[in-house]
C-alpha cells in the first residue's frame, strides 16, 4: 500500500468548476438552504480534491458510481465534465428540481436498509466519499453491496475524517470528545430530522478502515492525507506530520 502524505491543492479549474456548479444548484426545500450554503463554502476545496483524484483514476470510457450524491456538488461537476456517472441517494426528492435541469442520473436508495437497485458487475468505479462515517446500520452490508456491483477489479475512492488527526487527538485528550470533524452525538443524529440524513455515527483511524476493506472484498492500494488546519500551529502541524491531517482518501481495488 502507498501512502500519500501530502494531498497535492486541487487544479484551480476544478475548483471553479465546483463553485460554478454549487452557484446552480438549488435545494427544493427551502429548510436545507443554509445548510446547502454552508456546506458547499466549507466543502469546495474538498470536493475538488475529489474530482482531481477521480479524474487521475478513471478512463472518460469508465461508468462512474457515485454514492452519497446529494447535495450534488460533485455529480454535477463529473457530467458537465463528460464523465458517465450515476449516483445514489436517500432522498433525491431533495434537489430533484436540479437533478433535472441536468438531466443528472440518481437513483434512490437508502443503502443502510435496501440493495443498491442496480446490476452487478456493472460499475468500473465507486466514490464513496465522506459517507463511510455517516453509517449507522451495518456497514457490512453497504459496502459489501457496493463490491456486488462493482466489476472485478473496479476501483473504490473513499474519503472519510481521520480520527488520529490533530483536532482528533486534541478533543480525545482535552475535551473528552471522540470526534475529530463532527459536532455532538446529540446534533449528528438531530440532522436525520433537519436534512434527512445521518450525520456523523463513528470516525475512524486509518488501519481500521484498510482491515475494514479487507474484510469485504478490497485491496487498499493507497492512502492520502488531506486537508489542514487554521493558525499557524496548525499548518505548521499539518507540513511536519502530515498524518495529523484531518481527512484521508482511500484508492481500493476490488477483489
Amino acid at each position: 500500500m502507498h501512502t500519500d502524505k501530502e494531498a497535492r491543492t486541487p487544479p484551480a479549474p476544478l475548483l471553479a468548476a465546483v463553485q460554478a456548479s454549487a452557484a446552480r444548484i438549488v435545494p427544493d426545500n427551502d429548510q436545507l438552504e443554509a445548510w446547502f450554503r454552508a456546506y458547499a463554502s466549507n466543502h469546495a476545496r474538498r470536493i475538488a480534491f475529489d474530482l482531481d483524484l477521480i479524474e487521475r483514476h478513471t478512463a472518460p470510457s469508465d461508468r462512474i458510481l457515485e454514492l452519497g450524491a446529494v447535495p450534488l456538488l460533485l455529480t454535477l461537476p463529473l457530467h458537465e465534465r463528460g464523465h458517465d456517472v450515476t449516483g445514489v441517494d436517500i432522498d433525491p426528492g431533495r434537489f430533484a428540481s436540479t437533478i433535472a435541469s441536468f438531466d443528472l442520473s440518481v437513483v434512490q436508495c437508502d443503502i443502510e436498509h435496501e440493495p443498491l437497485p442496480l446490476p452487478s458487475d456493472t460499475w468500473d468505479v465507486a466514490v464513496f466519499n465522506e459517507l463511510f462515517e455517516h453509517l449507522r446500520i451495518n456497514p457490512i452490508f453497504t459496502l459489501r453491496e457496493v463490491r456486488r456491483v462493482l466489476k472485478p477489479g473496479g476501483l473504490l475512492l473513499l474519503s472519510t475524517p481521520n480520527l488520529r488527526s490533530l483536532f482528533g487527538l486534541y478533543n480525545f485528550v482535552f475535551r473528552s470528545r471522540a470526534y475529530s470533524c463532527s459536532a455532538d452525538v446529540y446534533a449528528q443524529y438531530a440532522k436525520l430530522e433537519e436534512i434527512g440524513h445521518m450525520g456523523h455515527v463513528r470516525e475512524y483511524t486509518v488501519p481500521e478502515v484498510v482491515e475494514f476493506l479487507d474484510h469485504v472484498g478490497f485491496d487498499v492500494e493507497s492512502v492520502t492525507f488531506r486537508g489542514g488546519y487554521p493558525g499557524r500551529v496548525g499548518r505548521a502541524a499539518a507540513r511536519l506530520l502530515p498524518r495529523l491531517r484531518p481527512f484521508v482518501s482511500y484508492v481500493a481495488r476490488a477483489r
